[in-house]
């Protein structure tokens, strides 16, 4: 299983504190022992929806050179520089989660205006029907294809 970073989210103390005996009793991370929880209690609808996704982002149909010069196009020059790091960690995140997952990452861990570029581009290759890797691709050349279009 992918080990994607998610550190965010809000329990009260009284359930951080049942989560930390239980993590010891069972002798589990942390991690481990709420994402096993958090799926054994999540509906079969929203598991089937979350391998729907996954499944329709990685069947996309092969494109042509011209699409990728129109999605490179449209993208344009951005006017800001990305921290590499975080642009190789979205082309990690959106090749094991997809787009979904890459959106989030930008949520979590950027700040508003490069958000708000992050999830720009990402509808753009989302709308052409780029697959998750082309589009990975291109997020992780962000800063490059800024540079080449000045």
């Amino acid at each position: 299983m992918p080990s994607t970073k998610y550190t965010r989210i809000e329990i009260t103390p009284e359930a951080y504190r049942a989560l930390e005996a239980e993590a010891i009793l069972q002798e589990k991370t942390l991690k481990r022992l709420a994402s096993e929880l958090i799926l054994k209690g999540i509906s079969k609808e929203a598991l089937d929806f979350v391998r729907r996704a996954r499944a329709t982002s990685e069947a996309r149909p092969a494109l042509d050179s011209g699409t990728m010069e129109n999605v490179i196009q449209e993208i344009g020059v951005t006017g800001m520089s990305f921290d590499q790091t975080i642009l190789e960690n979205l082309q990690k995140i959106m090749q094991e989660e997809g787009y979904s997952g890459a959106m989030l990452y930008a949520v979590q861990n950027t700040a508003s205006m490069q958000r708000d570029e992050l999830h720009r581009v990402l509808n753009i290759c989302e709308r052409y029907g780029l697959t998750t890797a082309l589009a990975a691709e291109i997020v992780r050349n962000l800063n490059k294809i800024e540079s080449e279009m000045r």
